[in-house]
């Protein structure tokens, strides 16, 4: 599970105008994802102090096709699963061979975190959005058909 997620470096950067890039209808974005540097490590948690495996990881943006502009972040994220898996998965890394569980685990954490800041930054540089936004579509209600049932529970 993860257990700490910090960005510890922003970079951003736009090659050409905004008014420029919005004349582009289609701008290929690239997502790129590196974990690197495992490392165990004590660290307090909201269990008390644990041996966490740290990865540190660098989550890029690129506008492609044309190249106009990019957004980058770096940092890491803490991992914890007993301290004797942590010692395994360690050394699974290193030989090449990390667990894809684990990988799935930081990276959704990353996208989780960093999908708004990657949002807020791409707007204000001027940047199509960063992330994928969802269609909304309206349609017309079938006559004799019920409404969905409206719930509170978000699950």
């Amino acid at each position: 599970m993860i257990v700490n997620f910090r960005v510890t470096q922003v970079e951003s950067k736009v090659y050409t105008d905004p008014e420029e890039a919005r004349k582009y209808k289609n701008i290929s974005i690239n997502y790129d994802i590196n974990l690197k540097n495992t490392v165990v490590v004590p660290r307090q948690t909201p269990f008390g102090e644990k041996t966490v495996l740290r990865v540190e990881y660098a989550f890029s943006i690129n506008y492609l096709s044309p190249n106009i502009g990019h957004i980058r972040f770096e940092g890491f994220s803490d991992y914890y699963s007993g301290e004797k898996e942590l010692t395994q998965i360690k050394t699974d890394w290193d030989s090449g061979k990390a667990p894809s569980d684990v990988q799935n685990q930081i990276a959704n954490a990353m996208v989780t975190n960093l999908a708004p800041l990657a949002m807020r930054l791409s707007t204000t540089l001027g940047l199509p959005p960063a992330m994928p936004l969802p269609n909304i579509n309206f349609q017309q209600k079938t006559p004799g058909k019920p409404d969905p049932v409206q719930t509170m529970y978000h699950g």
